[in-house]
């Protein structure tokens, strides 16, 4: 049975679901949104000629409201009370402090270059 969780075999795979947020949001969609009284129902329909998934819930028998529902959670404890999902918030982050490292790094590049350039001047005074 642990094979078949790493490989992706029968038995669900769910371990290596991956968040798939609208935005910056949770959306109802997502492999790891979840209701606790289980009422969640995933029917397809054709919008326009495509086929498109359409979260029902079943106490209420119309589209689920995703987070703002008293029984939603998410089961990596993603989502957030303002129904963000932190999964992207701390990718956001990431990147950002990536970003700021590159910056540091190519203005210390600059900089030597600059060096550099005064230290040719003064090889040619000599």
């Amino acid at each position: 049975m642990a094979d078949r969780w790493r490989r992706g075999g029968k038995g669900g795979g769910r371990r290596d679901a991956r968040p798939k947020p609208l935005g910056d949001k949770c959306n109802p969609a997502c492999p790891l949104f979840r209701c606790s009284q289980n009422a969640l129902m995933f029917t397809k329909k054709y919008q326009r000629g495509k086929m498109i998934t359409v979260v029902m819930c079943r106490l209420v028998g119309d589209k689920c409201i995703g987070y703002k529902c008293q029984y939603a959670y998410c089961e990596r404890k993603y989502l957030l009370p303002d129904g963000r999902c932190a999964w992207v918030l701390r990718r956001k982050e990431e990147e950002s402090g990536e970003d700021e490292f590159l910056k540091e790094v190519k203005e210390e590049e600059r900089e030597l270059g600059r060096l550099k350039n005064k230290l040719r001047d003064l090889d040619d005074l000599y």
